[in-house]
């Protein structure tokens, strides 16, 4: 029989390995407006956050719904001294309470200027 080599052969040894730094990505982070932070960042920074009360007409109601209040912060003091709904709930009543709640907040001084805080009410009571 004739002696036939193979067209291609197999190596033995492995290739080499390169040794290259291993980088961590960053997190890609939502944009949102100058100088605004979000609640996820902020909540270390309260000090005094009073939960939103679920009034009792639009709970005996059923009435729920999701919104988005920003909040201006006195940064010397931490208050808020302006609250406004971005985005209604949907109902005044349930935009009312949730203003009146985070009028009451409070921050660590020098820490934040805006806030974005989200929240919903559920019949469960208000989340944010």
């Amino acid at each position: 029989m004739p002696d036939i080599q193979p067209e291609f052969v197999e190596e033995s040894t492995p290739p080499p390995r390169v040794n290259r730094p291993v980088t961590k990505a960053a997190p890609i982070k939502a944009p949102s407006a100058p100088g605004m932070m979000s609640m996820s960042n902020a909540k270390a920074l309260a000090i005094s956050k009073p939960q939103p009360p679920y009034p009792y007409e639009a709970r005996a109601k059923k009435i729920t719904g999701s919104g988005v209040c920003v909040v201006t912060v006195d940064p010397a003091s931490g208050s808020v001294t302006d609250a406004t709904m971005a985005v209604s709930i949907g109902n005044n009543l349930l935009d009312q309470s949730a203003l009146t709640a985070f009028k009451r907040w409070k921050f660590k001084p020098g820490s934040v200027t805006k806030v974005k805080i989200p929240i919903t009410f559920t019949l469960a009571g208000a989340s944010y």
